[in-house]
């Protein structure tokens, strides 16, 4: 075989191996699938409501507050900080007492909040200090999940083997709000609630969470100072707070 036939070969080798390499399917990367967040089967039209309610929580004064959330809300709720934004969600969803006025929650209301999740996924006692449980197991409890499934999931959201067999309470923030986000779409909900839900998350997960927001088809309610997130995400109405007290409540 003289040397051009053996470049020929050697030319006609390579295409070969270079076709089998273009041919390899690439690995799945994080956060290529979409997060989306199952609806719950729906309850009333009236989610929650407050009405002359008063809230004296330390030293901060709430109220008198008159607010009606219905189903299919999307609401912002902005205002400055120390404007009484938390304390108004906290008021809205039972989880504080009122000094005056009344509190309602609709029937059949399904609550995803990334407040509460985080809790779960925090790896406390009921005593408030921290378990050794892993990650795995915290979020097993917590979805009903099986070890395959909970496994998959959690590995969509770039929490891999070696987060999940962790303590929960080992996670940093960021590796906690990604379990958070695999929480919400484990257990659904028919009204979201999310107080500064892009604090400690990277882009790939914010753009995830707003595309995640704009497709879902319950009620809303978002506090936020991430102007790019309420840019991004379909609002119907903001509801600004000013020293404790509703200035406006506006269609959108």
């Amino acid at each position: 075989m003289n040397s051009s036939e053996q470049l020929a070969g050697k030319a006609a080798r390579t295409d070969k191996q270079m076709e089998r390499l273009v041919k390899v399917e690439k690995p799945r990367e994080a956060w290529q699938l979409r997060l989306e967040i199952p609806l719950a089967a729906r309850g009333g039209d009236v989610v929650a409501r407050l009405a002359g309610a008063e809230v004296d929580y330390d030293s901060f004064h709430l109220g008198p507050i008159e607010l009606q959330v219905s189903f299919g809300d999307r609401i912002a709720i902005v205002g400055l900080n120390g404007s009484g934004k938390s304390t108004l969600i906290a008021s809205l969803l039972g989880r504080i007492p009122l000094s005056s006025g009344s509190q309602w929650m609709g029937p059949g209301v399904v609550i995803g909040e990334l407040e509460q999740a985080r809790n779960q996924l925090a790896g406390r006692n009921e005593d408030g200090t921290f378990s050794d449980a892993t990650l795995l197991e915290v979020f097993m409890a917590a979805t009903g999940l099986l070890v395959p499934e909970a496994r998959t999931l959690l590995a969509k959201f770039n929490l891999a083997a070696d987060h999940v067999n962790r303590p929960a309470a080992s996670l940093s923030p960021g590796e906690r709000t990604r379990g958070v986000l695999a929480l919400l779409m484990a257990n659904g909900a028919n009204c979201l609630v999310l107080d500064e839900p892009t604090n400690h998350l990277d882009l790939p997960a914010i753009e995830q969470l707003e595309q995640a927001l704009d497709t879902f088809g319950g009620t809303v309610l978002l506090v936020t100072h991430d102007r790019s997130l309420l840019d991004s995400v379909r609002i119907t109405r903001t509801v600004t707070l000013e020293a404790g007290r509703i200035v406006s409540d506006l269609a959108t």
